[in-house]
Order: structure tokens, then sequence, then C-alpha cells
């Protein structure tokens, strides 16, 4: 990894559409997640910041505004939320704060205009994922949806 990555918010063009489709295809290549399938030209959303090795997007952010619509013991109804639909990083470039970087980029400019920010994930490395959002980015752990698949028991 070279040491000067630029980190910045991007409007979708087509160049950057097509890298993170580009990327979507490399996350469903690592199996790392469950049921991830690779971004179409609709997926990325305007809210969108970009960590750049050179002109190349090495990792992403991008989420969604939303409305709570039904009563929950931590969201009241009516309440605007931004909901982050993916992180990413390329492999080659994890472990370097490039991850908390995007998020925090996204959280700074978010921030007047939200009273939460949600994400969902379905990741195979839990540990990693409660690391990164709940220990370094100060997220709260509120449910858990667990899956045990029924085909596979004898």
């Amino acid at each position: 990894m070279k040491q000067m990555l630029k980190f910045e918010f991007r409007n979708l063009d087509s160049d950057t559409v097509a890298q993170l489709i580009e990327l979507s295809k490399l996350w469903v290549e690592e199996d790392c997640s469950y049921g991830m399938v690779a971004n179409e030209k609709s997926d990325p959303q305007e809210n969108l910041a970009v960590a750049l090795d050179e002109n190349r997007i090495v990792g992403y952010i991008f989420g969604h505004y939303y409305q709570q619509e039904r009563k929950t013991s931590y969201i009241e109804v009516g309440k605007t939320c931004f909901e982050v639909d993916e992180l990413y990083v390329h492999p080659q470039y994890r472990s370097h704060g490039i991850g908390t970087t995007l998020f925090t980029m996204m959280e700074k400019k978010v921030s007047g205009n939200c009273g939460y920010i949600t994400l969902a994930t379905s990741t195979k490395n839990y540990k990693s994922i409660l690391k990164l959002y709940v220990e370094e980015l100060g997220m709260n752990f509120h449910s858990a949806f667990l899956i045990k698949s029924m085909e596979e028991v004898l």
C-alpha cells in the first residue's frame, strides 16, 4: 500500500460507479458475507465517500436517509436516520484505518441531518465487525438475527 491515500466525497459519475461495481465483485469473491451480491449501477447512493490510491478507489462507504417507521426500544417513530448500505475496503488496504476514516467522514457529513446512524451486516466474521463498529467507532450493539439452516441438520 502506498503511504498517501486521498479521501473524498464523490458524485456517481460512470467511472466511479464502474469502480464500485468491480470492488463489490471482489467482495463477493472473498465470500466473507452471507448473501452478498455484486452491485448494479442503481445500487450506489449519492452519499458516497471513497479512499483513493492515485485515481483507483480502494475503499468506499455509501448509504441513505430514512424515517423510522415503527416503534423500537432505541429509535422513536419519525426520527430521521442514516443507514450505511455498504462499507468496503480492498483486502490489500485493510488494517490501516481506511474503514474508520471513511465511516468518520460520513458520520461528520450526516451528523446535522439525522438522529442516528444505523447499519445491518451479514458478515461471516462477527468478531471483526464488533471490533470495528462497537470498539473503534462507538456504535451500540442492539440486536442480532441468528440463523441456523435446517437443511444442514441430519
